[in-house]
């Protein structure tokens, strides 16, 4: 092979690591694939049933030694009983006599191919659930591990096309160098484990596991998404020093952690962590988040042929609060369109379901969906008597007074029942909706605090899917026409009173720092790994000067006149951090 090659990805985990290729690729495992006689028809079905409670007992197994990572366990746990996939793996034996490996693979593309179908990258990257829970039970069907987990050495660089939660559990324990993969993203649960765990990872590297033989050379550069495979002497000198680098800029990073953001003239910003599930709390807290300042909910219906009951969101929305200590959090309502819950709701599909019915809209629609997860936030808030509860996706002033009235029922019925209800409960409004910007003034009467969500606000305000890579290139977070309705939203909050808070995608960009500084938001909610990196930003310029930034800025016609103006600003003000906005920018 050629060397000193480097492949490209998206880094999903930080850090520089030095190892050899251990290659892992279920996708080469073969199967059996034949029609059966009608009277081995039921043997079949007792060996598919059989192998899906042994490859149960094996996860059940595996969460008692991992209870720290349960979570992501208990979703593969609730996707072997779901009747999508057994259902359709017993249909495709009685049906067409399939054996039960060939009816298992079958079922399980099946249920991929939904996942394929929807448009959110979130629930794209659910599909590699479904493949994790086929080759589970497809393992304890032949009695193989075509993936080979367990002879990883300890100093593997793991390569592979695709890990489950349970493989990168199980490699955490080997202490394995880092983890490469060909599919994921920065939401998928190798990315979420890898962060929490601290293994560098570079993720969706194509062709990797074609490239890359097993005892190769390799090193993984988590910040910057890149993996080189049989380096020379003069890439691995250049990699170490780009290691000591980071080393260097995460001691002074390091130091800082704890630390209150405040800025040379005494403003004060709160930085907090987006989390999904309470194992990703650990992590966030170690890089310094103050809370949580966005609980996406989400998790809790993937996968699922029913809708999570009452007391499943008063148990995670609880083990969320108390995995925080007295620190805040901020639950977030579902924000699922119709399209992704047709099988628990059973909605039509939508043409454009991210202009359809979802979140609040889907709640309204299906009261009983929301009341049940508005009972389950209510009783761990008021049992705690901390938190604040979130509404995505408002467009009107009559969709927030329908949901508030919703809550404000189900606060009086807890009541009647004898629930001890924390009547000083925030509600929250999400700005994400251009609509929503311009009558935040009327909103912000009827709630106790705005959260804008940039990453819909912006795709919606410049008519883009960063998702479609002919557009991806004009998804502009410092667009004159986004600075100019976040400058509109924290205007509305300040004049009423409220707190105001980012937690998109843009929150956790040190280049964009000094802006969202200046603009006055109160707090804001990103990854808990880029946490140290915007503190760093934050607490080395002025406000007054940000705020002169941002007169200026919305001043200009064009985002690449703002970026002059910003970056000029950063050098100005603290020059040792372009290095810092450099490597994020990679990573």
């Amino acid at each position: 092979m050629t060397k000193g090659i480097v492949l490209e990805g998206i880094g999903a985990s930080p850090g520089v690591a030095f190892g050899h290729v251990h290659l892992i690729d279920r996708r080469r495992a073969t199967y059996p694939k034949f029609h059966v006689p009608e009277h081995q028809v039921a043997l079949e079905v007792r060996r598919l049933l059989g192998a899906v409670a042994e490859a149960r007992a094996a996860l059940i197994s595996l969460k008692e030694r991992a209870p720290d990572h349960s979570a992501i366990l208990d979703a593969h746990l609730l996707m072997m009983e779901d009747p999508m996939l057994l259902d359709a793996s017993r249909r495709y034996v009685t049906d067409e006599k399939r054996c039960a490996e060939w009816a298992l693979r079958s079922a399980v593309q099946d249920v991929r191919s939904r996942f394929d179908a929807l448009g959110d990258a979130y629930f794209r990257e659910r599909r590699s659930d479904v493949d994790f829970v086929g080759d589970r039970i497809l393992s304890a069907m032949t009695n193989t591990d075509s993936g080979r987990i367990e002879a990883a050495p300890h100093d593997a660089v793991v390569v592979a096309h695709d890990l489950s939660p349970a493989d990168t559990i199980a490699l955490s324990k080997r202490k394995v160098r880092a983890l490469v993969t060909e599919v994921g993203g920065a939401t998928s649960h190798t990315a979420i484990l890898a962060r929490a765990l601290d293994i560098p990872a570079v993720l969706c590297c194509a062709h990797v596991t074609e490239r890359a033989g097993t005892g190769d050379l390799v090193i993984v550069d988590g910040s910057a998404g890149e993996v080189v495979l049989e380096p020379d002497e003069a890439l691995i000198a250049r990699y170490h020093g780009v290691a000591d680098e980071r080393a260097r800029l995460f001691a002074t990073l390091q130091r800082e952690v704890g630390q209150p953001c405040v800025t040379p003239d005494g403003r004060r910003i709160g930085l907090l962590a987006n989390v999904e599930i309470p194992d990703e709390i650990p992590s966030a807290l170690a890089a310094g988040a103050e809370g949580v300042g966005l609980y996406r909910s989400e998790f809790l219906y993937v996968n699922r042929q029913d809708l999570p009951a009452e007391a499943d969101h008063t148990e995670v929305c609880g083990a969320i609060l108390d995995a925080l200590g007295d620190r805040p959090a901020t639950l977030r309502t579902f924000d699922i369109g119709s399209d992704k819950m047709a099988r628990a709701v059973k909605l039509p599909r939508e043409h454009n379901p991210a202009l359809g019915l979802r979140a609040c809209r889907l709640g309204l629609a299906r009261p009983p969906m929301l009341r049940s997860q508005l009972r389950g936030m209510v009783r761990a808030i008021s049992a705690r008597k901390r938190g604040s509860i979130l509404l995505p996706m408002i467009g009107s002033l009559e969709e927030l007074l329908a949901v508030r009235a919703v809550l404000d029922d189900e606060l009086e019925l807890l009541a009647g029942e004898g629930v001890d209800v924390w009547r000083e409960l925030a509600v929250g409004v999400m700005i994400e909706l251009p609509a929503a910007v311009w009558i935040a003034d009327e909103l912000a009467q009827h709630c106790d605090f705005f959260s804008v969500g940039t990453n819909d606000l912006i795709q919606y305000s410049l008519g883009i899917d960063r998702g479609n890579e002919q557009v991806a290139h004009l998804y502009q977070p410092l667009h004159p026409g986004v600075l100019r309705a976040l400058a509109h939203t924290v205007g509305a909050a300040q004049r009423h009173g409220i707190p105001v808070s980012l937690c998109g995608e843009s929150a956790s960009d040190p280049a964009l720092a000094p802006v969202l500084l200046g603009l006055g938001f109160d707090s804001l909610s990103m990854p808990g790994l880029a946490i140290p990196r915007v503190r760093y930003v934050l607490s080395r310029l002025r406000f007054d000067e940000a705020q002169q930034l941002v007169t200026e800025c919305l001043k200009q016609g064009r985002a690449r006149d703002v970026e002059a103006l910003v970056n000029e600003v950063v050098q100005r003000a603290i020059p040792e951090a372009i290095a810092l906005l450099r490597d994020a920018a990679h990573g």
